[in-house]
């Protein structure tokens, strides 16, 4: 009796491993089967020195309007960044007034996708600042970044490469949304273009 009671508690107990074991991978194979969308890469940086592959944020060239970014103060105008990296033909970019603020639309960001850069055109104005404001949040956390542009010396420029906030959750992805907003000057504007993300491909 003793021997048959024990080899049944064996049974129930090895199926209840094989029963756990079974819900753990039916929770664990969405996520792993999740991706991020497919990238187009291009250098836009390569004639700064960066010859790392990049991938544009939505409509971040604003040759077709501003898409799904959250925009107050601000909208698309003529102009572009004068080395045109994504296409001799284009001709826009946002302009950000002293009170604007615009945020691009969320994004999901995989696994080594770690930093941004983009195309300003600086006011000029002694204090002004272009502050970059990144959120990022994933199944297991909410984390921030925040980075200043300097405005003093007026005229079209590349931004430094900003750090991305790693935080991702099992699935190896997380979702960001990047505000710029002008600081500082009550009359200095801004312009925007071509925001880019480094899947650190290259290096």
């Amino acid at each position: 009796m003793t021997r048959r009671l024990t080899r049944w508690i064996a049974r129930v107990t090895g199926l209840a491993v094989v029963l756990a074991a079974g819900t753990v991978a039916s929770q664990a194979s969405p996520a792993a089967a999740a991706t991020c969308p497919a990238r187009t890469l291009s250098k836009p940086f390569s004639s700064f020195g960066d010859t790392n592959d990049y991938f544009l944020a939505p409509d971040a060239t604003f040759e077709s309007g501003t898409g799904s970014w959250a925009l107050s103060s601000a909208s698309v105008v003529s102009g572009n960044e004068p080395w045109k990296v994504f296409g001799s033909t284009h001709a826009k970019s946002l302009k950000l007034n002293a009170s604007g603020t615009a945020t691009t639309p969320s994004m999901c960001i995989a696994t080594a996708e770690d930093s941004m850069r983009f195309f300003y055109r600086s006011p000029g104005v002694a204090g002004a600042k272009l502050h970059v404001h990144i959120h990022v949040t994933s199944g297991v956390n909410v984390a921030t970044n925040d980075y200043d542009v300097d405005g003093t010396v007026a005229g079209w420029a590349v931004s430094q490469r900003i750090m991305l906030p790693d935080i991702r959750d099992a699935s190896g992805m997380q979702t960001i949304t990047i505000t710029f907003q002008p600081r500082n000057s009550s009359t200095a504007t801004w312009q925007l273009d071509d925001v880019s993300i480094d899947p650190w491909r290259t290096v």
